[in-house]
């Protein structure tokens, strides 16, 4: 008998559901965040930084913090503060962030973080565009 997944997987599998038409045909990457491992992106963020798909990137990332392998060290605290203030204050906002892309290169973006509600839980939506 199968089992039922993580609560935050199941969330978060119905939120990639419901916002499936913006994550396969914006332009810009995307991805939302609710805590190491559960976080969902779309292939445009997933390519931008180097990977096949978004598989590819979740399948790396899973092992260590999110923004350990996806976002320069000097980059993480600002980003943090950025998705606290927008989960907490209901308050959007865009910062740069340097991303690392798979090999090592890195990715100069505008990071917009936007508040969101689903289920009666508070989220960021994050935009990502590279400048």
């Amino acid at each position: 008998m199968p089992t039922a997944g993580h609560p935050h997987e199941v969330l978060l599998d119905q939120i990639k559901e419901e916002f499936s038409d913006l994550f396969q045909h914006t332009s810009q990457g995307v991805y939302i965040y609710m805590d190491d491992p559960h976080w969902i992106c779309n292939d445009r963020l997933a390519t931008m930084l180097g990977y096949a798909s978004a598989a590819e990137l979740h399948s790396v990332a899973t092992a260590s913090p999110f923004l350990d392998v996806t976002v320069l060290a000097e980059n993480q605290e600002r980003v943090i503060k950025a998705y606290m203030n927008s989960v907490n204050n209901k308050a959007a906002s865009a910062i740069p962030v340097t991303w690392k892309k798979k090999g090592g290169a890195t990715l100069k973006t505008e990071t917009i973080f936007v508040p969101i509600s689903y289920q009666g839980t508070a989220l960021t939506i994050h935009f990502v565009s590279p400048i």
